[in-house]
């Protein structure tokens, strides 16, 4: 590709792709051959594949390791995929991330995850086991944990009342908290803006008086679990969003033992890996909030 002009054009299309997270990104097709990969080192664990095939369906290049796949968007900005992420450090369990790319997604990634979505893990050691939507990538590594390492480090307890206690609390962010938030973040009418507030801030007071109620300083106990990671990438994306684009904060008063809780978790190694600056965190949400961005049906505006 020697047209500069051609080349600009490519490299915005791709930053688009980029900036638009998790299942949004514009459809793009590269000029590159469908079997090249770039590969760099990774942060951490394993290595780090950056996929830029876009046809073809071998994801498997020169896989010759017993790792985990991890299947993410190119820059790691999709908070799904921070959940699993998330768990992948916290249990210790060895892993290589593939970035994948473009809309619609490669032919080899659908055969992996039929819906185009991040995240997805492929684990060798277990027949090859292919596992999508992070809250059954979360669940699944911890019972893998269990069974292939054995150690102390699990997110998910064995008391049958604490698993389904931390399965509601997922529940309510995914059904009540996740669409109060976007639909605040994303409403354009400011006569509307009280209301939205009072609502998103109901559905997070279950949080401050689970924290309560549990003694902290995590959401089921002295733990960490599932329970806070399934929260976490999503509070921190509320917290700058709403900070940049409503001028919200938090009310320490209201939410004195979730803000000490973020703060707990926000220092943890793992989820530092995960997260992203604020500065990219603002940088996308803009497109977003000018696009009028569904965030797959969390932004309830024009619903009714």
């Amino acid at each position: 590709l020697k047209d500069p002009s051609l080349q600009m054009i490519l490299l915005y299309l791709t930053t688009l792709s980029v900036l638009l997270g998790c299942s949004c990104a514009f459809a793009t097709r590269s000029f590159i051959g469908s079997h090249n990969t770039l590969y760099r080192q990774n942060r951490s664990l394993g290595s780090e594949r950056l996929s830029e095939l876009r046809g073809g369906n071998d994801a498997d290049l020169i896989k010759k390791d017993e790792n985990i796949e991890f299947f993410t968007l190119q820059g790691g900005m999709c908070p799904y995929a921070a959940r699993t992420l998330i768990v992948l450090h916290e249990l210790g369990l060895q892993f290589d991330t593939v970035e994948v790319s473009g809309r619609p997604k490669p032919d080899w990634y659908l055969e992996i995850n039929p819906r185009g979505k991040v995240p997805a893990i492929r684990v060798p050691s277990d027949k090859n086991t292919i596992v999508y939507e992070s809250a059954i990538c979360d669940e699944y590594l911890c019972d893998y944990y269990d069974l292939s390492v054995g150690g102390d480090r699990n997110l998910m307890p064995r008391a049958p009342s604490e698993r389904a206690n931390i399965r509601l609390l997922n529940d309510h962010y995914d059904t009540v908290v996740g669409p109060a938030q976007f639909t605040f973040l994303m409403n354009k009418d400011s006569e509307k803006d009280e209301e939205l507030e009072n609502a998103m801030e109901k559905s997070l007071d279950v949080y401050e008086e689970t924290l309560k109620n549990s003694g902290g300083p995590f959401l089921i106990g002295e733990s960490f679990t599932l329970a806070d990671v399934h929260i976490l990438p999503f509070v921190l994306r509320l917290i700058v969003s709403l900070r940049h684009f409503k001028s919200y904060e938090l009310p320490r008063e209201r939410y004195p033992l979730l803000l000490r809780w973020y703060e707990l978790c926000s220092a943890r190694k793992s989820v530092q890996e995960a997260a992203r600056s604020e500065e990219r965190i603002i940088e996308v949400y803009k497109m977003f909030v000018e696009r009028d961005y569904a965030f797959g049906g969390l932004n309830k505006n024009g619903k009714t």
